[in-house]
């Protein structure tokens, strides 16, 4: 495995070949897939008396097959559990402060805000109601001091990059052509990290290949993610890696129409198209938002938890049927960065910057 120095140098060269279309707008309310139309909150029935109650916020649809839906499948098994649930999805940024201040009004124990958009929020609402607890899935934004966080707010850094830059491995000792396409959503920290990742774990098998990304300012527009996958099948991409919710189904789809292999994201979406899906990079948001339950009841809760793949919680689905596709080596190169990411030999940098600033 090459040092970070070389990998870093060698990530620079490729990602001369990213294209991305970056774009700063709100992500698009579609069109609601469930009861939630009718009722932007859904209260499920309550639960034990003696429970703590637990509202989710979502920045998109919970039937997106990945970054939501895991997270909709925690809070469902708490629910089973005993506890009060409540939800909100397809919350756009300019509603979240509202959103997050209607549940805290109702007096819910904890209330999750399912991505890095809803940090800044979260922070200007929690100090209004401290006997509420508040979980961002997501980074502190720039600027914040960790040690002044409030007692009753929490964080997530997940290090899903680890898990991008094995799928990078797969997708670099897979390609044919040398050529992947990358599909993600905004254009928010841990989408680039997991942009960036991805381009390392490609490199560091395969320096001849090139990854083209595009940033498409969406997560809920799967017209987009298919149109961004077919300009990048045309320029010869014979596998598409998507991180972008249900405008990556799109991307999904686009690679189905064609035949190429597709890296998936957020749950194991081989599925979806079993023949063509190698793998997936998940952060196992299911077991997230159950864990704050537990770190409440602890008396734990509060502060930044960096979750990775040393944790368990960010990995690479099965291969499943796919075993075939992927040669042994590569395979192989997989489980020594996996092993060498878990001890610590390996430090996947985190790039949280535009990507298209670090070309020279």
């Amino acid at each position: 495995m090459k040092t970070t120095n070389a990998i870093l140098a060698i990530v620079l060269s490729l990602l001369m070949a990213i294209s991305i279309v970056g774009c700063t707008a709100q992500p698009a309310q579609a069109p609601a897939q469930s009861q939630a139309e009718a009722a932007p909150e859904q209260e499920a029935p309550a639960g034990d008396s003696g429970k703590i109650r637990v509202a989710l916020i979502l920045p998109g649809s919970l039937n997106d097959g990945g970054w939501n839906a895991n997270a909709y499948a925690g809070l469902m098994s708490l629910q089973d559990k005993g506890y009060e649930v409540a939800f909100t999805e397809n919350v756009v940024i300019s509603a979240i402060e509202e959103a997050l201040n209607n549940y805290a009004a109702k007096e819910y124990d904890l209330i999750v805000g399912h991505g890095f958009e809803f940090g800044e929020p979260t922070l200007r609402v929690a100090p209004q109601y401290p006997d509420v607890n508040f979980f961002v899935s997501g980074k502190v934004p720039d600027g914040v001091d960790l040690n002044a966080l409030p007692a009753n707010v929490g964080f997530m850094d997940m290090k899903e990059y680890e898990a991008a830059y094995l799928a990078g491995i797969v997708a670099g000792g897979v390609t044919k052509t040398n050529i992947i396409g990358y599909i993600a959503g905004l254009e928010i920290p841990s989408q680039l990290s997991d942009m960036a990742g991805f381009v390392q774990g490609v490199a560091s098998i395969n320096p001849d290949a090139k990854v083209y990304g595009v940033v498409t300012g969406t997560f809920e527009d799967p017209a987009k993610g298919q149109e961004a996958a077919n300009a990048q099948i045309d320029m010869g991409a014979d596998i598409i890696c998507q991180s972008a919710d249900s405008t990556g189904m799109g991307a999904i789809q686009a690679a189905a129409d064609k035949g190429v292999y597709i890296i998936g994201y957020g749950s194991d979406q081989n599925e979806i198209q079993p023949d063509l899906v190698l793998t997936s990079f998940i952060t196992k948001n299911s077991e997230v938002v159950e864990k704050q339950v537990t770190r409440i009841e602890e008396g734990t809760f509060g502060g930044l938890w960096e979750p990775g793949v040393a944790d368990g919680i960010c990995y690479i689905a099965p291969y499943h049927g796919l075993e075939g596709a992927i040669p042994d080596t590569v395979k192989a190169a997989v489980e020594d960065a996996k092993a060498k990411i878990i001890s610590g030999e390996l430090v996947v940098p985190a790039i949280y910057d535009r990507i298209d600033e670090k070309i020279g």
